[in-house]
This record gives structure tokens, C-alpha cells and sequence, in this order.
């Protein structure tokens, strides 16, 4: 990551961080969208607010690889630095770790960094210790601040490491009923809005197989996905992955893993094992099956018909806990094989060990081998801000061109979810349909898809402005933007050799659009922060406490 320490922003495809994220009630989910950044857009806007966007993201890379490392090695126990530091590595140098880091989706690689903190707290809750619901109510509370799809991961995770049941499980009804309880209350903040949003477009088949897992491999889809990549877009696979020269690297890693496995039974609680390796193989079969015609009748059941099924369509990241197991009885293995006593000749050997999962993606190294890099937002969006910020007439901004992801020249030209959205104060309408490939998904954003006829048809947009509420236009001159300008009527109030700035009528009609009512939002969210209060509090006790009778 040291690469991205410069001075800039890394701008990819989903990861978007501007200097000063705008304030609005959409980062509690009170909006007509999915609540797909509940809540990590308003973690991110508030702390932007004290550390500037810029160190926020710097400091949400650094912390998805050394949390993430951290993480998986403490879970690996009584054993040698290097047992540890094998498991760490492992979790975090992965193809799947450097495909997601190009495809920019940072919120889900922090949650699965945190991952192995949620497993550590339910074993301490398992095993009864002081403090060990807390511990827990706060490591779940990480893991869904991150991303959704990682609170429901670290969910699922506590829950069967903790009450996996194995022989005479004495309490085992009251600690699921309160680890339940404790799941649900962490996840209030993203399960509501959900629950509540507006009937949006949605095509559940289209889904499915647009983010099936695919090839990146030699071993095709499924083969993929084992050996821990398989993203749907193979373009983003590490270099080399193509090849079978990371095979046997994996073969000797999976081998040490099934050696260790053994270690990890023995050290762990009874039943605290069985749980991880159900979900793990739960998992792979989420991952799998959209990509097996045979199997894919199941994930487009839970699409279609589970509350919040989208999360399902993304099959890749399914493979999470089965990463974490193997990373943690690979740091076993280790520890197993590694002599009593050990001459510099045998430690050089164990440290070569346990730096072989670099091997799987030996150029996720120097930020991905100098694919991620940072680059600054021209002076230009700055003026254009303060221009609108300044009028106090109704109206939201246009951002065109209209693409969901814009190849920015300033950016070497690497597309990026249009970033105007976030850095402008006024309240943006952009184009969010998602193509992948041949399939088109619709936008979800409601005042989207009320200009997308206007702006996708022909002749002049500038007497439709005022009809669906747009008050500016910000013209980027970025991919076919020439094809925008001449249907813009009259000269701009701001031309750079970045963006066009035009002002549209003074009386523009604010549309009325669904959106999910406040009142259970805000109520969700109180509940969530008054027990995420008290869990704090309680971890704090619970700790003085041990410490006093130590």
C-alpha cells in the first residue's frame, strides 16, 4: 500500500472518496435506493469532516491489510510467530483480495478484514468468558459499519462458531436467543431501510448470472473460486493467474491447511470448528452455484424472494469464511510441522513457508504492481462547487455524461462510479444503470430514471431542465461528452478544459419521489447507538474487572 500513501485519492471503479462527502439523509437510507452504504457513506462523511477524505481512504487501505492480517493470526492459537504470520498472510494475499481492490469495492474487503475479529469474540462468548457478549455486540457492530453484506457475513459466522453444538451444551437456547438479538439490534442501521425502500427496478435472473462467479483460471469457474478468485469480471484477475504457475503454491497450501486442521480441532472449543467449516461450506456453494446450470435455481430463489435477496447475486464473496478457514488451519499446519527445537536452517525453511501465499498473486505487491495509484480532483470541481453551493434557487445537478462509471482523463483514464455524486453539495442525477457485459440492470435512484428519457432522447435538454427539477449541469469532458454539449442551450457560467458548467431556469420543479419513511430509520438507528452504548460500556467493565481479579 505504500504507493498509495502519496498525496490523492485512488479512484476505481466503486471506490469513490472525495475531500468533503455532502450530509444528506440518504446515508441513513432514507432515500428512494437500496441502502447498499448503510452505514459506511456516513461514517465516512462524518469522519471526512475531521480527517479529510483523503486520509480516511488512506487509512481504510492500511487498515483492510493490517487489521485483516492481525486479525487471522490471533485466531491461530499457542502458536510460533511464524504459524501466525502465515495465517495473517494468507488471509489478506489472496486473487480474490486483488481483484476486489481494483474493482474498487473497499466497504467489503474492510468488513472481511474484521471478519476474524467477530470469530475471536464469539469464541470468547462461547467459551463464557467476562465480557464476551460485548465483545461480540462490538465486533459485529464492526463488521456491518463496513458493509452490509459483511454484517450479515460476521452474522452467520458468530453465530455458528459460538452455538455449533457438540456433546451437552448446557444454555445453549438463552445464548442463541441473545446472540439473535444482538445480530438483529447490530444490523438495525441497514436491515430497515431495506426492509422499507420503494418497489425499485430489478431483473433477479439478469442479476444472477451478470455476477455469477467466472474463469480467471486455468481450472474454470468453479476451480476459480476454490483456489480463491473467480470474480465476474476475469479481466481484474492478478497477472499470471492465467498460467499454472501458481498451482503447485496452492496445492502445498491447501496440503498444510487439511495438516492442520487436526491443531485447529484441538484448540479451539468443541463445536466452535464444525461451525466455521459449515458456514465455509455453505458459502462456497453461494459462490458456486449461479455458475452450475444445476444449481442455480437456488440463488435466484433467494434473489426473487428473500427480503434483501440482492445481496445474494454477487456470488464471489461467499467464499469469505472458507478464506478464514483456510488461512487459520494453514497457520496450524505450520505450527504442526515446525520441529521442538529448530536450527536458523529450519526457521529460513518455516519462513519461506510462510511466505508462500504470495505466490497466488505475487503482484498484489506495490499496490497491485502500480494498478492502484492516487491522483488529485482538478481545481476545476472545486469552482464548480462553490458556484453552486453559493445560489440559493431549488434544483439538483445533472451529471453528464450519462454513464454509471466515467473513464476520467485527469485518472489515467480509469473508470470510476461517477464521482460527482459525492463531491457536489446540490443533490445529483446520474445515470445508475450497471452494464455488465451483455446484461443492463436499471437504475435505482427514482430521479434518475424520471430524466433518463429526457436525457437519452434527442434534441435540445435545456427546456426539459426545469420539468424534472435540474437547476445545473455539470458537463464533464470525459468519453462522449461532445455529443451532450450541442443539446445544451446557451454558454456556460464556468468552461474549463475538465467540465462545463451551465445554470439552468431559477423555478425548478422539485419532483415527488418514494423514498423510505424517516421516522422507523431514525428509530432503528437510536436503538442501535444506545446499545452499542451500552455495549462499550460493558466491554470496558467486564475488562477492569478481569483485570482486577488477575
Amino acid at each position: 500500500m505504500l504507493p498509495l500513501l502519496t498525496p490523492g485519492f485512488v479512484l476505481t471503479y466503486d471506490m469513490v472518496f472525495v475531500p468533503r462527502p455532502r450530509l444528506t439523509k440518504a446515508l441513513l437510507g432514507i432515500s428512494g435506493t437500496l441502502p447498499r452504504s448503510v452505514p459506511t457513506a456516513g461514517v465516512v462523511a462524518l469522519t471526512s469532516r475531521v480527517l479529510t477524505g483523503e486520509v480516511v481512504q488512506k487509512l481504510a487501505l492500511l487498515g483492510i491489510i493490517l487489521a485483516g492480517a492481525v486479525g487471522a493470526a490471533r485466531l491461530v492459537r499457542g502458536a510460533r510467530p511464524v504459524a501466525r504470520i502465515g495465517a495473517g498472510l494468507l488471509y489478506v494475499w489472496t486473487p480474490m483480495m486483488y481483484e476486489r481492490l481494483l474493482l474498487g469495492q473497499w466497504a467489503f474487503l474492510l468488513g472481511y478484514a474484521l471478519l476474524p475479529f467477530a470469530v475471536s469474540a464469539a469464541l470468547a462468548f462461547r467459551e463464557g468468558r467476562p465480557g464476551g457478549a460485548w465483545r461480540l455486540a462490538l465486533a459485529l457492530a464492526a463488521t456491518m459499519a463496513a458493509s452490509p453484506y459483511t454484517g450479515l457475513f460476521g452474522a452467520a459466522i458468530a453465530a455458528a462458531v459460538a452455538l455449533w453444538p457438540r456433546g451437552a451444551t448446557p444454555g445453549l437456547a438463552r445464548r442463541a436467543v441473545a446472540l439473535a438479538g444482538v445480530a438483529v439490534l447490530m444490523n438495525l442501521p441497514w436491515a430497515v431501510p431495506a426492509l422499507l425502500h420503494p418497489a425499485v427496478p430489478d431483473r433477479p435472473a439478469v442479476a444472477v448470472e451478470a455476477f455469477q462467479a467466472r474463469s480467471d483460471s486455468p481450472l474454470g469457474a468453479v476451480g476459480s473460486v476454490l483456489t480463491l478468485g473467480g470474480l465476474w469480471r476475469p479481466d481484474l484477475a492478478p497477472p499470471g493467474r492465467e498460467t499454472v504457475a501458481w498451482i503447485p503454491a496452492f496445492v502445498v497450501i491447501a496440503g498444510i491447511g487439511v495438516l492442520g486442521f487436526r491443531g485447529l480441532r484441538r484448540r479451539w472449543p468443541a463445536g466452535a470448528t464444525d461451525g466455521l467449516v459449515a458456514v465455509a461450506v455453505l458459502g462456497v456453494f453461494l459462490a458456486v452455484a449461479s455458475s452450475v446450470p444445476a444449481l442455480r435455481a437456488a440463488p435466484l430463489f433467494l434473489v426473487r424472494h428473500v427480503p434483501g435477496g440482492g445481496v445474494f447475486r454477487d456470488a464471489q464473496k461467499f467464499i469469505a469464511p472458507a478464506i478464514l478457514l483456510l488461512a487459520v488451519a494453514f497457520g496450524h499446519g505450520l505450527e504442526r510441522l515446525h520441529p521442538p527445537e529448530g536450527s536458523r536452517g529450519v526457521e529460513a525453511r518455516f519462513a519461506l513457508l510462510a511466505l508462500l501465499p504470495v505466490a497466488l498473486a505475487p503482484t498484489l505487491a506495490w499496490a497491485a504492481g502500480g494498478e492502484l495509484f492516487t491522483a488529485s480532483y482538478p481545481a476545476s470541481w472545486a469552482r464548480a462547487e462553490r458556484i453552486m453551493a453559493a445560489d440559493p434557487a431549488p434544483g439538483a445537478v445533472l451529471l453528464l455524461p450519462w454513464h454509471a462509471y466515467v473513464p476520467l482523463s485527469w485518472n489515467r483514464s480509469r473508470p470510476v462510479l461517477q464521482p460527482g455524486a459525492d463531491y457536489f453539495s446540490r443533490r445529483s442525477v446520474a445515470d445508475g444503470s450497471l452494464v455488465v457485459g451483455p446484461f443492463v440492470l436499471p437504475a435505482e435512484d427514482p430521479w434518475a430514471r424520471l430524466a433518463a428519457p429526457s436525457v437519452q432522447g434527442s434534441g435540445s435538454l435545456s427546456p426539459r431542465l426545469g420539468r424534472i427539477g435540474i437547476r445545473y449541469v455539470v458537463l464533464l469532458k470525459e468519453a462522449d461528452w461532445r455529443s451532450f454539449r450541442s443539446r445544451i442551450d446557451g454558454r456556460p457560467i464556468l468552461e474549463t478544459t475538465e467540465l462545463s458548467l451551465y445554470r439552468g431556469p431559477p423555478r425548478s420543479r422539485t419532483p415527488r419521489l418514494d423514498e423510505v419513511p424517516a421516522a422507523p430509520v431514525v428509530a432503528a438507528d437510536a436503538v442501535t447507538a444506545a446499545f452499542l452504548v451500552i455495549a462499550a460500556v460493558g466491554a470496558v467493565r467486564a475488562r477492569r474487572r478481569a483485570g482486577a481479579a488477575s
